[in-house]
């Protein structure tokens, strides 16, 4: 009998479970005051416009840039397959913590809320990490600069999506 073994991919979908897990767990550990309380102090999205939503995105992009450029630099080293687990784990565990908190605040509304929170934008930063997590995946590491300068076009993609269209799509759904 041939046992079968784990591909990359599987693995990272391992590590986005085990992060689910234990955000859950957290979430449960420190107990539901502290998220509701976490809910009480978060406010309604409000929507920018003019030279605020220019700044604020501005801000977006480079925090965003940052984290393409942190995932791109983790891929081309030899230990980028367990970074990029730890990575999807960490994912895991925000997203769980995240539809704890609004599920706290929205009851059984939270699941839409959390997926209208992060519509449109994890179209595009979902393509973003796909093509970052299949290179860490790869055999050979090597610079993809001009694939990198498209990264960056889809990063500033989905920043504007993050600033412009998600607050008025929350706002309908909120």
């Amino acid at each position: 009998m041939q046992v079968k073994r784990w591909r990359y991919q599987d693995w990272l979908a391992f590590s986005f479970g085990l992060g689910v897990l234990l955000g859950t767990a957290a979430v449960r550990f420190f107990g539901w005051p502290v998220v509701l309380e976490q809910a009480r102090q978060t406010g309604r999205a409000n929507i920018p416009g003019g030279w605020e939503a220019l700044a604020l995105f501005g801000r977006v992009f480079r925090c965003r840039l940052l984290q393409v450029t942190a995932g791109w630099l983790m891929g081309m080293t030899v230990c980028s397959i367990p970074l990029f687990c730890l990575v999807s784990a960490y994912g895991g565990l925000s997203a769980a913590v995240a539809l704890s908190l609004l599920t706290a605040r929205k009851g059984i509304l939270g699941l839409p809320a959390f997926l209208a929170s992060l519509f449109p934008q994890w179209l595009i930063y979902g393509v973003v990490w796909w093509l970052l997590a299949s290179w860490a995946g790869g055999e050979q590491k090597r610079a993809r600069l001009g694939a990198f300068l498209l990264l960056i076009l889809f990063t500033a993609c989905g920043a504007g999506a993050e600033i412009l269209i998600n607050p008025i799509f929350s706002a309908w759904i909120f």
